[in-house]
């Protein structure tokens, strides 16, 4: 077995390494641009293992039957109360949003166009018109196949 360091398994120079800001690639002065990249890709990884979360109890129901007396209803409950944990985590989130003023949004926003956090397919699938009325596109998400029209 070899070894394995926190920077290599963390990956940590892609990670640190992919934030660009649009302001630094015009030499335009935008100091809280690097805040919003930050905090953008922080709720996509977020949102990454929510679904992972969610995606693990809908693997555990897809039988349709959860046996309680293994323990794989407690599994499932205890992940889900991590989802709860993680959407808290990111309401918070918000909060350090908020300590950039919109003039401060200003500097940088028209760089960005036509980019919008709607673009993000991890919060469309997870923030409410994203599935049918039985939850299919959520389950098709999670479980990485097509989503069909």
């Amino acid at each position: 077995m070899s070894n394995v360091y926190y920077p290599d398994y963390l990956q940590l120079d892609k990670i640190l390494g992919a934030q660009a800001p649009e302001s630094d690639k015009h030499g335009v002065k935008a100091h809280d641009e690097m805040l919003f990249i930050v905090i953008h890709q922080a709720y996509e990884l977020w949102f990454k293992q929510v679904l992972h979360e969610v995606g693990s109890v809908i693997d555990m129901f897809s039988d349709r039957h959860v046996d309680d007396n293994n323990g794989e209803l407690n599994v499932a409950v205890h992940r889900m109360e991590r989802v709860k944990t993680i959407l808290g985590v990111l309401v918070h989130q918000m909060d350090v949003m908020e300590t950039m003023t919109p003039l401060d949004f200003l500097d940088f926003r028209d760089l960005l166009r036509p980019a919008s956090g709607f673009q993000s397919m991890q919060f469309k699938v997870l923030g409410g018109p994203a599935g049918t009325a039985d939850g299919e596109t959520l389950r098709q998400a999670v479980l990485h196949q097509p989503v069909e029209a």
